[in-house]
């Protein structure tokens, strides 16, 4: 091993009398181990690579025939390792491409409870920065973390443990007394799209709106309705929905020029006959011919593939029939959109020629409930119901307890009434 760190020389050495050259070199002090005699005139021996310069001193001039047959050591790999700069040259930069890509993420592995889609996570991740190619360092935990708890309800943590280039992220769950909220009785009436009021049937609660206001979709139509009497707001909607076609069609249409190329197929191998083809545009129709006897085929088969020159030509098509077409379209898809409930009361049709372009446009008018219900929780109903009784400025407060009523209450008036004529029924006895 000590060798092999210092580096060694394997040498040798042929001529007459080997033996007193080697005696001569080592009475000169130079140190040579492993001697192997491989013949009566020729020895093999190793020499440290720090003597050498003194190895060549002595045998030049002589009449030996001396060889350098192997050298060996540690040395010579780090000088080999010089000399190859392009090879330590490309050891440093992968080194320091290996440095340098180890700092950035490569996967990132999701672990999500029964629930909550996978891949919905792994979108919101990436709008919040956590993808692969990020620089490890530049990502905010509590950032991200804050992202996903805020757009999903039901993730009570997220936690992104860093592991080499790799990110594993885990999803827990809300428990399900954390996740759900009481409900009340109450309930806010809002739109569930757009329309103008026709009417109002407010079986409970307050209406914000009227009869010809403009709403939007979730706008608040009726304040604190009960549950147990859901109310109805009609409205005008309207829906629209267009369709368009081209009503120009091109087709090829041959020319009468074309050419023929012949392909013979052999088992696997086939030999074409070739031809050029300077068609810009062609269609191409090809025709298989067998060799049979009876029930067998040779394997000998010949097609022929005839190449039609081609030119386009624009066909104009029947426009009642594509406004049919249109219009039968478009029906049916309303039908999917239009609500069952909802009651048609106009529809117009319009067709407009855009180029080649036919557009086929339907607009309807309908008048449909658009009430839909949100409920409220407890802490929200409570809420209300404190702004309701809450008086608004310039009202005078009315206590509950009678006796710090004001004296021009009603009630008091009429308690005052009734003990005036008691006194004067009992002055009359």
């Amino acid at each position: 091993m000590v060798s092999y760190i210092r580096g060694y020389y394997t040498i040798t050495v042929e001529g007459i009398s080997v033996e007193r050259f080697l005696n001569h070199i080592m009475r000169n002090g130079i140190k040579v181990y492993n001697v192997n005699k491989i013949s009566s005139t020729k020895i093999e021996f190793n020499l440290d690579r720090e003597n050498i310069k003194e190895f060549k001193n002595i045998y030049r001039g002589s009449n030996f025939q001396v060889k350098i047959k192997q050298s060996t050591g540690l040395p010579f790999i780090l000088i080999r390792i010089y000399k190859n700069k392009g090879m330590w040259i490309c050891g440093i930069v992968s080194l320091f491409l290996l440095i340098m890509t180890s700092q950035f993420v490569t996967d990132i592995y999701i672990q999500v409870p029964e629930g909550i889609k996978k891949e919905e996570i792994r979108k919101e991740l990436y709008q919040a920065g956590l993808k692969p190619g990020v620089y490890k360092k530049n990502i905010d935990r509590k950032e991200i973390r804050d992202h996903i708890m805020l757009k999903f309800d039901e993730v009570a943590y997220l936690s992104i443990n860093v592991k080499g280039t790799n990110i594993f992220v885990t999803v827990t769950k809300k428990a399900e007394t954390l996740k759900s909220v009481d409900k009340s009785n109450y309930c806010n009436i809002i739109a569930n799209k757009d329309g103008i009021i026709e009417k109002i049937i407010a079986r409970s609660g307050n209406s914000v709106v009227k009869k010809g206001d403009i709403v939007r979709k979730g706008d608040v139509l009726i304040n604190g309705s009960n549950n147990k009497s859901i109310p109805e707001v009609w409205a005008t909607t309207f829906y629209e929905l267009s369709k368009s076609a081209n009503y120009e069609e091109i087709v090829k249409e041959k020319t009468g020029n074309k050419k023929n190329i012949y392909t013979i197929s052999f088992y696997d191998n086939k030999y074409t006959i070739r031809k050029n083809i300077k068609y810009k545009d062609y269609t191409i129709e090809n025709k298989e011919y067998k060799i049979s006897l009876g029930n067998y085929t040779f394997p000998l088969q010949l097609k022929v593939s005839t190449f039609y020159e081609t030119k386009d030509k624009k066909v104009e098509k029947d426009k009642e029939k594509i406004k049919e077409n249109l219009k039968e379209k478009a029906l049916k898809e309303l039908d999917y959109i239009i609500p069952a409930s909802a009651r048609i009361v106009e529809s117009k049709h319009d067709y407009k020629v855009n180029k080649d372009m036919l557009e086929y446009t339907i607009t309807v008018r309908t008048s449909e409930n658009i009430a839909k219900v949100y409920s409220l929780s407890k802490v929200e109903a409570e809420n209300m119901i404190k702004n309701q009784n809450t008086p608004k400025e310039g009202e005078e407060i009315v206590p509950s307890n009678p006796e710090k009523r004001p004296i021009n209450d009603i009630r008091n008036q009429f308690e005052n009434a009734n003990d005036k004529k008691d006194d004067n029924k009992n002055s009359d006895l």
